[in-house]
């Protein structure tokens, strides 16, 4: 979906996990049956989760006013590429390129630290393109754009404080700069490349026009090198250009003769068209090259911006299709699940996982049998879910309830998740009262941190009394 879409959807997500006043489940209800009213029944999960937000966000905005401040104050900017280039480009053009002496100094060109700052760049960008992670971090770019990309986020924050919602329009900002930094950081590249071309067309066009007016002279002197230096040096810096446009550099005997210590040196024209062109090959051209690349990438992800649409909150949103279920397998160990709480598991794990499930849940294997798991048929789709299931009545022993742990992750497919579920309901009957629950939170404790060494976190639920929007936000936490 676009940047709109899922700038409402995260909207609309907000006010719904947890249910935010003015909405209401009601109102949700609501939109979700005018949604697929409107997008007919084949419509794509993505198109019509968009249309479902965008009839939300206007009920929404009429009754709270501070959404469409937030929307309008989280939108990009239109006016902030124009007006950084145009700031760019008139500070290029009051820079004093050549100084008030009107003299060029040829071992010191009046573009060269213009030249080797957008050099610096071009080096800093290919050494961030060479790590290993760079395809798959979002990069928060150099200080320029960190203070754009805060800039932003900081407007939608601004746009929040008047609001009695003031809490969910902050989440969203937030839910909205995490899942925006990659399009803000290419529109913001796209606009810092454009600026730096920019510039130097301002510099360029500032040196030819005080040029109409005042006669630049051009030549050298050095305390250390030759004419036979100064002449290697001009061919490293300036050769390209001469080469492209004919104007032939000074051999060693005519640059002895541009010392600004045995004359006034000579006209500065072809100076300043050789110092123009370096410019346009080395600034203009790769910042426009540069540029029109971020900007492309930054319209590809405006049209596309990712969503996990697989999270059980936008499953929830979807109606059922024919054939489509979610395959779970629930693997209780050293457990003997009461038949009484087998509703109550299906009820939380819809709560976590999303509706529509397929659910299976095999016979409890012994303390230390966690061998027989090669006997047993788990779902091979990549989409299914594991479930290992555990009673907190049980003391966590890593050699035994952390290998079989083990053991699952080892055998699942592929991107298949495995949820570690931890039944307190027994526990929770046979101690209760204040010493009851400390006894709770230390053998919760334990568990966490048994399974914490073996990279796991566990979901803790009272199948007898299951909270099922503690449990959404627990296994949205859980891999």
């Amino acid at each position: 979906m676009n940047a709109d879409d899922a700038r409402h959807v995260l909207l609309v997500r907000s006010f719904e996990t947890p249910m935010t006043p003015p909405w209401t489940a009601a109102d949700a209800a609501w939109a979700s049956e005018q949604a697929a009213r409107a997008a007919g029944e084949r419509a794509e999960p993505g198109e019509l989760i968009a249309q479902r937000s965008g009839l939300a966000v206007a009920r929404l905005a009429e009754r709270e006013p501070a959404v469409r401040a937030v929307l309008t104050a989280t939108a990009w900017p239109g006016w902030l590429g124009s007006a950084v280039v145009a700031l760019a480009l008139l500070a290029g053009a009051a820079s004093d390129a050549i100084g008030p002496s009107q003299r060029i100094n040829i071992l010191a060109p009046p573009l060269l630290a213009l030249l080797a700052w957008n050099l610096a760049v071009y080096a800093a960008l290919a050494l961030h393109r060479l790590r290993p992670a760079a395809a798959t971090r979002v990069d928060g770019g150099g200080p320029i754009r960190r203070t754009l990309t805060r800039w932003l986020e900081r407007a939608g924050t601004r746009a929040t404080q008047s609001a009695a919602a003031a809490p969910t329009l902050r989440r969203f900002v937030s839910a909205w700069a995490e899942a925006s930094a990659a399009l803000h950081g290419a529109r913001i590249a796209a606009v810092l490349h454009t600026a730096a071309a920019a510039f130097a067309i301002g510099a360029l066009a500032a040196l030819y026009l005080r040029g109409i007016a005042f006669e630049y002279r051009a030549g050298w002197d050095s305390t250390f090198l030759t004419a036979q230096h100064v002449q290697q040096w001009l061919g490293l810096v300036l050769g390209p250009a001469s080469a492209l446009s004919g104007l032939a550099l000074p051999d060693a005997a005519q640059l002895a003769s541009l010392r600004f210590s045995v004359g006034p040196g000579e006209n500065a024209a072809r100076w300043i068209h050789l110092h123009a062109l370096t410019i346009a090959l080395a600034v203009l051209l790769p910042r426009a090259a540069l540029a029109l690349s971020a900007a492309w990438r930054a319209h590809r992800l405006g049209q596309r911006v990712p969503l996990p649409l697989d999270e059980p909150y936008y499953l929830r949103l979807l109606p059922a299709r024919d054939g489509e279920h979610r395959p779970v397998q629930v693997l209780p160990y050293s457990y003997a699940l009461p038949p009484a709480l087998q509703p109550a598991l299906l009820a939380a794990l819809e709560s976590g996982l999303g509706p529509r499930l397929d659910l299976r849940v095999s016979d409890s294997l012994p303390l230390g049998g966690e061998d027989e798991l090669a006997a047993l048929s788990l779902p091979p789709s990549p989409r299914a879910v594991v479930v290992a299931l555990f009673a907190l009545t049980a003391t966590p022993e890593r050699e035994n309830h952390g290998a079989f742990v083990q053991a699952l992750a080892a055998r699942a497919p592929a991107g298949q998740r495995l949820v570690v579920l931890i039944d307190e309901s027994g526990f929770r009957a046979r101690f209760g009262g204040t010493d009851g629950a400390a006894r709770r939170e230390q053998r919760c404790t334990a568990w966490r941190q048994m399974l914490g060494e073996l990279g796991r976190t566990p979901v803790f639920v009272d199948l007898s009394v299951p909270d099922l929007q503690a449990l959404e936000a627990d296994m949205g936490l859980q891999g």
